[in-house]
C-alpha cells in the first residue's frame, strides 16, 4: 500500500477521523526546525511527533538545513527544502492548492483526471496535469519553476500563460514571466556543463559558492572592473572587486564583492531604466542624481539592492519610477538647493529652479526574506503622499504572513523611526538608527577609511572645493558600512566599496 493511503487509514482505523472523511494530508517527514501554524493561529508549533495531519490552511515553514515531507490523500506528495514556508490553502474532490510564500518546494503529483492541483507563488500559479516539478520563490516575489515530467501550465500575475514541457524551466516576477528554457539532461548536470544553478545571475539567496561561481560568469561581461586589497576599520584584510555590467539594454548591475578570512559580504545594485542604455554607460548613469531646468534623458523606473554575508540579507525593491519636479511639487520637504552638474564639475544653486529626479510608487525593505516595511502609491508627486505597507507587501501585492514579514500583534507591520547622527566628532562617521513599534532595530553604521583602516576626518579633505577635487582626494580613501540588525543575532553586514570604479563609471560625482 503506498504511504499516503496507508496513513489516511491509519488514521481511520485509530478513529481519530470521522469514517465519512476521505481525504488527508499530513507531514510524514521531517528532518532539523520543521513548524506549523493551524489555520487562523498566530502561533507557531514545533513538529514532535510524525506523522502530523494538516487542516486545509495551515501552514509549514522550515528553518536552516531544514526539510519536510508532506503527503496528500491522492498521494501526491510535496517535498519542502530549507527555510520554506508553505500553506494548504485547499483539499478537495476537485482541487489541490498550496501556497508557496517563499524556498523550495518539490511536487510528484498523482494523474487524478477530475483533481487540478495547483502551487501558487506572488508571482505565478502553476497548474498540474499530473507531473514532477520545482518551485523555487526567492525574495520578492521571484519565481522559478522547472519541469521534470508532464505538464505543467504556468500563468503570471498579468494574465500570461504558457504551458511547460518536460525538461524546461520557467522565471516570473513582478515584471512578467521570461522565455521557457532547456533544462540540463543528468549527464549533463553530472558533468556540471550546464547546472540550473549555474545559470543564475548574482544575487541573494545563494551560497557562498554560487556567489562567487556567479561573479565570475558576470565579470566577463563587465563594463568596468577592478580589485584591490586593504585592511577594514576593524584591522582584517578584505580583498574588494567591484564591476559593472549590463543584464539588458536597459539595465545596468553594479557589483562588490568582500573577500575577508573565513566569510564573504557582497553587495549589487540593479537598476533599469526608462530606455536603452547608450554606449557610454557613463552619460546615462551621471544622470542618476536628476537635472535642473529640464527632464534628464535618462531615469530610473525600477531597481532592486541587495547586501549580504550569505547568510544574512537585506534586499530593496522600487517601482513604477516617473520624473517629478521635486522644487514645484506640493510638498515643500524635498526640495533641492544644490545639485552637481556634471557640465561644471560642481555643486550649483538650484533654489527656485525646475529640478527632475525619480518618485517611485511601490518600495519594499525585506530583512532575511521578510518585508521590514514599504510603501505604495499612484503616480505619487511627493513621498508624504504615499501610504505605509501594513497588511500586503507593496511589490508582489501577496497578503503578508508572518512567514513573510515582520508583523506586530495586531497583525501589521510596525511603525519605523529613523534617526541620523555623527557618533565621532573629528572623524567621518555617520550612523543611521532604524527603530521599530516592535522593539527591533537596523544599524547602519558609515564610514570613509585610507587603505590601512583608519577613519578619515575632515582635514583630510580640506580645500577639496569643486566635485573634481573632492574626487581626487577620495581616491586616497574607501566607503565602509557596517549594518547590525535585532535579526541578525550578533552578525553583521561589513561592506567596504573602492570609490575609483564608481567614479570611472559616472555613479560618484
Amino acid at each position: 500500500m503506498r504511504r499516503g493511503a496507508s496513513f489516511c487509514l491509519a488514521m481511520l482505523l485509530a478513529g481519530l477521523l470521522p469514517a465519512g472523511e476521505a481525504r488527508c494530508q499530513a507531514v510524514v517527514e521531517a528532518s532539523g526546525i520543521v513548524q506549523v501554524q493551524k489555520p487562523g493561529a498566530k502561533s507557531w508549533t514545533q513538529i514532535e511527533n510524525l506523522p502530523l495531519r494538516l487542516a486545509s490552511g495551515a501552514s509549514v515553514r522550515t528553518g536552516g538545513g531544514a526539510s519536510a515531507l508532506v503527503s496528500l490523500a491522492d498521494d501526491s506528495r510535496v517535498s519542502l527544502g530549507q527555510d520554506t514556508s508553505l500553506t494548504l490553502e485547499e483539499a478537495s474532490e476537485s482541487r489541490h492548492s498550496l501556497k508557496l510564500h517563499l524556498g523550495i518546494l518539490k511536487a510528484y503529483v498523482t494523474r487524478i483526471a477530475r483533481r487540478r492541483f495547483e502551487v501558487r507563488t506572488p508571482t505565478a500559479v502553476a497548474s498540474v496535469r499530473g507531473t514532477e516539478f520545482q518551485v523555487t520563490v526567492l525574495s520578492g516575489g521571484r519565481t522559478r519553476v522547472e519541469l521534470y515530467r508532464g505538464l505543467l501550465g504556468v500563468e503570471d500575475n498579468r494574465g500570461n500563460h504558457v504551458l511547460l514541457r518536460p525538461n524546461e524551466s520557467l522565471s516570473v516576477d513582478r515584471r512578467g514571466m521570461a522565455v521557457p528554457q532547456h533544462l540540463p539532461s543528468q549527464r549533463e548536470a553530472r558533468r556540471g556543463e550546464t547546472r540550473s544553478s549555474a545559470a543564475r545571475e548574482l544575487g541573494l539567496d545563494m551560497s557562498k559558492e554560487e556567489v562567487l561561481a556567479a561573479a565570475v560568469r558576470e565579470i566577463k561581461l563587465a563594463e568596468y572592473q577592478q580589485g584591490k586589497a586593504l585592511i577594514d576599520l576593524s584591522g582584517r584584510r578584505v580583498r574588494v572587486e567591484e564591476y559593472v555590467m549590463r543584464p539588458r539594454a536597459d539595465q545596468f548591475k553594479f557589483v562588490v564583492l568582500n573577500k575577508r578570512e573565513g566569510r564573504l559580504d557582497y553587495f549589487y545594485y540593479l537598476g533599469t531604466f526608462n530606455q536603452a542604455l547608450p554606449t557610454d554607460m557613463s552619460a546615462a548613469l551621471r544622470q542618476l542624481g536628476g537635472r535642473a531646468d529640464s527632464a534628464p534623458d535618462y531615469f530610473l523606473t525600477a531597481f532592486e539592492a541587495g547586501r549580504s554575508n550569505t547568510r544574512d540579507s537585506l534586499l530593496e525593491k522600487a517601482e513604477g519610477g516617473h520624473l517629478v519636479d521635486v522644487n514645484h511639487n506640493v510638498g515643500g520637504g524635498d526640495d533641492v538647493s544644490q545639485l552637481f552638474d556634471p557640465v561644471t564639475d560642481r555643486f550649483e544653486d538650484v533654489s527656485g529652479r525646475p529640478v527632475f529626479t525619480a518618485l517611485y510608487d511601490r518600495y519594499a525593505f525585506y530583512l532575511n526574506g521578510r518585508l521590514k516595511y514599504g510603501w505604495t502609491g499612484a503616480d505619487l508627486q511627493t513621498y508624504s503622499d504615499k501610504v505605509l505597507a501594513a497588511d500586503t507587501d507593496p511589490i508582489t501585492g501577496a497578503a503578508l504572513t508572518a512567514a513573510n514579514a515582520y508583523l506586530g500583534g495586531d497583525g501589521l507591520l510596525p511603525l519605523r523611526t529613523v534617526s541620523a547622527t555623527y557618533p565621532d566628532a573629528d572623524r567621518l562617521h555617520q550612523r543611521i538608527y532604524e527603530s521599530y513599534g516592535d522593539g527591533s532595530y537596523i544599524s547602519w553604521d558609515n564610514y570613509i577609511i585610507s587603505d590601512e583602516g583608519k577613519v578619515a576626518d575632515g582635514r583630510d579633505f580640506a580645500g577639496a572645493v569643486s566635485g573634481g577635487a573632492f574626487r581626487a582626494r577620495l581616491l586616497d580613501f574607501n566607503f565602509e558600512q557596517v549594518i547590525t540588525a535585532t535579526e541578525f543575532g550578533g552578525r553583521d553586514i561589513d561592506l567596504v566599496v573602492a570609490p575609483k570604479m564608481l567614479i570611472q563609471a559616472g555613479l560618484l560625482r
